[in-house]
């Protein structure tokens, strides 16, 4: 049987660690007979600080064991809450459980059991755990709060309604998301909508819940704003500010671990929670060029750009090959106006990885506007080279080429996509257009541009591949049909609200008319 590892991988698939089935998993062995043993990681694969601090808390249960009571049951509750931040459940389950036993009227340890629970979808055993917490302290919000979205995952609509509603002034943006899911379930839409947008007033980042708003409003049939709010929708969710289950995260040591807790937080749209997790896994290795990037990343989109063009320099600095920190660098180094030493940084990464698409669409914007045409055609042709089939790169090449004069290179680029990919309209399009209207008239070829522009318009109408068939018709001479396709192309753009086309194609029309019609 070939050797096969068993990873421990956490909520977004980075694997934690990794250990061969054959080894034997230490288990912290009780004193007492009425607790139960706590399985523990292998340590080889962890990094030294989490090794560090599982010892730590392993050595105070040890140390505690004999004066027993709450002492003992605050170090089982610390070890557990370790284990449960490294998504370790079966050794933090057992921790948590030998906490409540020794501390029966503590609320902690069943609260942080029972959220334990509704992570990993032990949905049932979740309400029993937050329902005793409300026993030992009724007045315990979280527990309530989290009561009420695990009967709304259960499908107790009834139950969870009376229970959201109980924790609206509490925390009004999860009790309105959650009583706003109840009424798009019962299709009371309207209430669904009123719900929603209170959610988004208070949290603009809960981009997730654009969806379900979309849903209510095709509930009513507002397809328009259905389909606006599903354009809208993202990753940012709403969650209840918890102290205990908050608390957990703090724990976190390593960068591995930092970085898997900050890029939750990310894709939860929560970025300055996101931006410290990343910041202490920075902390942790100064040498990382992931955590550097990844707090650049969270700190764009809490809004502090230089900071995030600081912690970008850092990644570079760190490791002057990542293609990720120069990429990021020269994007934000770009969007703030400093083209030069964008430039620089985005040549970087495209030198390492010519296939990256934005990173090439940036690079060429930012050599162009710092008047580097000649920099941008051998950016776009060594990208030519590397793929001959990116329809992007062949048409940009050519309109550069075309700018600089040089027509017949032009020509002779799109010649080539078209022969490849003859369905591929941006190439047709700006093929035929060189064609018929270079203004080296030894280049044009009026009838090849009237033979493809006509088969573009065929399969996809529109004013702009109208107009296209009018180049080429009045570079053949036809000019009373050139001038009748344009008036048509200019109907058309009016018709279907394309105000700019329509604008720049009244422009050119007197150009077309008489019996020198060639534009």
């Amino acid at each position: 049987m070939p050797y096969r590892a068993v990873c421990i991988v956490g909520a977004i698939g980075i694997a934690l660690l990794c250990v061969s089935p054959a080894a034997a998993q230490p288990v912290l062995a009780p004193m007492r007979s009425n607790l139960r043993p706590v399985p523990l990681p292998l340590t080889d694969a962890l990094e030294p600080a989490v090794v560090a601090q599982l010892a730590s808390a392993r050595a105070d249960v040890q140390r505690t064991s004999a004066a027993g009571g709450r002492a003992l049951a605050d170090a089982y509750g610390e070890l557990a809450q370790i284990l449960h931040v490294y998504e370790l459940f079966d050794g933090a389950e057992a921790a948590y459980r030998n906490a409540m036993r020794l501390a029966s009227t503590d609320v902690r340890w069943p609260h942080l059991l029972g959220y334990l629970f509704a992570q990993t979808g032990r949905l049932d055993e979740a309400v029993e755990r937050f329902a005793e917490v409300l026993r030992l302290d009724p007045s315990h919000r979280e527990a309530a709060a989290h009561l009420a979205d695990v009967n709304l995952r259960r499908g107790r609509l009834a139950v969870a309604r009376e229970q959201f509603q109980a924790i609206v002034e509490a925390f009004p943006a999860f009790a309105n998301n959650g009583l706003g899911e109840i009424a798009l379930r019962e299709e009371r839409f309207d209430e669904a909508i009123r719900r929603l947008h209170a959610v988004l007033e208070r949290i603009p980042t809960a981009t997730a819940v654009h969806y379900p708003l979309a849903m209510a409003y095709r509930g009513l049939g507002r397809l328009d704003d259905a389909r606006r709010h599903l354009d809208l929708r993202g990753t940012g969710t709403v969650r209840v500010s918890d102290p205990l289950v908050d608390r957990i995260r703090t724990l976190v040591r390593g960068e591995r671990a930092l970085v898997l807790q900050g890029r939750e937080l990310y894709e939860a749209g929560q970025f300055s929670e996101a931006a410290d997790a990343f910041r202490r896994a920075a902390a942790a290795a100064p040498a990382s060029a992931t955590a550097h990037v990844n707090l650049g990343l969270a700190l764009v989109q809490a809004g502090d750009r230089s900071s995030a063009i600081d912690a970008f320099r850092a990644a570079v600095a760190a490791a002057p090959g990542d293609v990720a920190a120069h990429a990021s660098l020269g994007a934000l180094l770009a969007e703030t106006g400093r083209l030069g030493e964008a430039a620089e940084h985005l040549r970087a990464a495209f030198d390492r990885a010519p296939e990256a698409a934005a990173t090439r669409a940036l690079l060429v914007r930012a050599l162009l506007r710092l008047g580097r045409t000649d920099d941008a055609l051998t950016v776009l042709a060594r990208a030519a080279s590397l793929d001959p089939d990116d329809e992007g790169v062949t048409v940009d090449l050519a309109i550069l080429l075309a700018d600089r004069m040089r027509y017949r290179e032009a020509i002779a680029r799109l010649q080539d996509g078209y022969q490849r990919h003859p369905g591929r309209a941006a190439t047709a399009t700006t093929l035929a257009r060189l064609l018929a209207a270079a203004p080296d008239r030894t280049v044009r070829d009026g009838r090849r541009a009237l033979e493809i522009a006509t088969a573009v318009h065929t399969a996809a109408p529109g004013p702009v591949h109208r107009e296209t068939v009018a180049l080429a018709l009045a570079e053949i001479g036809r000019c009373t049909e050139a001038s009748e396709w344009m008036r048509k192309a200019i109907e058309e753009a009016r018709r279907t609200n394309e105000i700019v086309d329509a604008v720049r194609l009244e422009a050119e029309l007197p150009k077309y008319g008489g019996n020198e019609c060639r534009p």
